[in-house]
């Protein structure tokens, strides 16, 4: 399963973990997504979503 927004495609961002010794690695910034019964052209399927777009109503869900 893919780890993006099914709505608006948010994945994971890549950045950098810093030391306190400013030493520098690679870490990932993964997005926040639930697993939501939502509909979908008219039927219900689920869908990971994630929770900016459950939040602001760009997911119908189903009941």
């Amino acid at each position: 399963m893919a780890a993006s927004c099914f709505v608006c495609g948010k994945a994971k961002a890549v950045g950098n973990q810093i030391s306190h010794s400013h030493r520098v690695s690679k870490r990932f910034f993964k997005p926040n997504l639930q697993t939501v019964r939502a509909l979908v052209e008219g039927q219900p399927r689920r869908v990971r979503v994630c929770t900016r777009c459950i939040r602001s109503g760009k997911v119908q869900k189903a009941i």
